[in-house]
């Protein structure tokens, strides 16, 4: 009997190893290959600062009197708000890339007094669907 569970163990063992690293591998499908987390949450915020603020030139909300007072207060802003959410400690596994397509998709669409399109943007770019953990 003791054989028997001897012989076995090299593939259990295999089987188990295995396994560990293909779900490993899928956790982090949506990573581009030697991406590390910090450069994945740094080129989100930069990219959600993008085209939020690209948004906000639409909507002339930049400029002398409106929201912002240039873009780069705009980036500066939006990169401060949005690093509350998306840090490395939320995001440690990084960004999954497609979440953070579609919430820059709900940006980029979004028209300029819409509060359809205000609630649309919160439910696409939540943190907790484009981080991973």
């Amino acid at each position: 009997m003791k054989k028997t569970r001897t012989r076995y163990a090299p593939a259990l063992l295999f089987v188990v190893l295995g396994t560990g690293v293909a779900l490993g591998a899928c956790s982090r499908e949506n990573r581009a290959l030697g991406e590390s987390p910090r450069s994945d949450v740094n080129r989100a915020l930069q990219s959600l600062a993008d085209a939020r603020c690209d948004r906000a030139m639409r909507c002339n909300q930049i400029g002398g009197g409106q929201r912002y007072a240039s873009r780069d207060a705009c980036v500066q802003s939006v990169r401060r708000d949005e690093r509350e959410d998306i840090n490395l400690y939320e995001c440690a596994g990084g960004i999954d890339q497609k979440e953070l397509s579609e919430c820059l998709s709900e940006i980029n669409t979004a028209d300029c007094d819409s509060a359809f399109d205000a609630l649309s943007q919160m439910a696409a770019c939540r943190s907790s669907d484009m981080c991973l953990h």
